[in-house]
């Protein structure tokens, strides 16, 4: 075993024991936050070069399948691998990025995966001028800046620009999402920027590109830790609860639909693994969307088949069942169902 692979497996660890101790999302999110970089979380996926622990997608794959199992509420996803992400693939960004990581600033992610920049940047003398709305901007209430993608006027392509959320002419409204978790939209009217607040180097489309692949990869790694407790709570419930006298689980029909659900959660355990394995690679694209479009996939089937075998009671508020699946949804609603990645995996194959 190398030891990154010692690393990972410590780091596997020390989620679980956070999980078991919130699951569900009893912790809040500025406590979990200050827990998080605490533990050194908000360092894992970025380059020993720049101040972080350089276990990239392995480390992050870990971190987001226990929010996944402990439906933890923090914004690791958004402000770690999206935000984060871009921060520390921007060339004048390392200020930025060293505050993220030392956890003393949040920011959010002003740009959604696989659509066009939304908002709009002027130059205004030797700044900028932004204008528009972003909708869907998760956690944006914890948030106190958010990195937005823009047009930069007549030049073209996509600029990165951070902007402080107190600055006049930024608005947020912010609503609740059916998981729990929070989002707004981040609306911005003729925002005053100085020139130094643009943080990529020219068109950041490709460095873009990369974000959302890590992004992928960490919802389908979210969804896979949703799916291992579904099946593994519907399995338990499937030995307990007893018809004529013995458990369903004794029944040969419903023993099928178990294997079904095994057999479609390995298939995103081993696509989440070879993507997180992959790194930068050639392949890490195509992985990641693959291990996304399948997370997706077997997440509908494996929800409901748990709601279905656990019975009415699957169907009720209270029970943990639906939490799951409504993560998973909700993961699909912000990332992007399926069809609207076909055209990327196509691509990643081709090439």
């Amino acid at each position: 075993m190398s030891h990154l692979d010692d690393e990972i497996h410590m780091l596997a660890e020390t989620v679980d024991r956070y999980v078991a101790d919130r699951a569900g999302g009893r912790a809040s999110g500025g406590d979990a936050w200050t827990e998080l970089a605490d533990l050194g979380w908000l360092l894992l996926p970025y380059p020993e070069a720049a101040g972080g622990l350089g276990l990239g997608a392995a480390g992050v794959s870990a971190v987001m399948q226990g929010h996944g199992r402990g439906l933890l509420p923090t914004p690791y996803l958004p402000f770690i691998v999206m935000a984060g992400g871009a921060l520390a693939r921007c060339p004048r960004a390392a200020d930025a990025l060293a505050a993220v990581m030392a956890g003393e600033r949040r920011v959010a992610a002003g740009f959604a995966v696989g659509r066009p920049a939304a908002i709009t940047a002027e130059p205004d003398g030797a700044g900028w001028r932004l204008g528009g709305t972003q909708p869907h901007v998760l956690a944006v209430d914890e948030a106190d800046a958010v990195l937005v993608a823009a047009r930069p006027g007549a030049e073209g392509g996509t600029g990165l620009f951070l902007v402080g959320l107190d600055l006049p002419g930024v608005t947020v409204e912010t609503y609740p999402l059916p998981d729990g978790r929070r989002a707004g939209r981040v609306i911005l009217n003729g925002v005053a920027l100085p020139a130094a607040d643009r943080l990529d180097d020219g068109d950041a489309a490709a460095l873009l590109g990369d974000v959302e692949t890590a992004t992928l990869l960490a919802a389908a790694a979210e969804n896979l830790g949703a799916m291992q407790v579904l099946y593994e709570e519907t399995l338990a419930y499937a030995k307990l609860r007893k018809q004529f006298g013995r458990p369903i689980g004794s029944f040969q029909s419903l023993q099928f639909r178990l294997v079904d659900m095994w057999i479609k959660l390995d298939e995103v355990r081993s696509l989440v693994a070879s993507a997180a394995a992959a790194g930068d690679g050639p392949e890490a694209a195509q992985l990641a969307v693959a291990a996304w479009i399948q997370s997706l996939w077997s997440g509908r089937s494996i929800g409901e088949e748990a709601i279905q075998l656990h019975g009415a009671i699957g169907m009720t508020e209270e029970h943990a069942a639906g939490r799951y699946v409504k993560r998973i949804l909700v993961n699909e609603l912000l990332f992007g169902a399926p069809e609207r990645h076909f055209a990327r995996y196509r691509s990643t194959m081709q090439g």
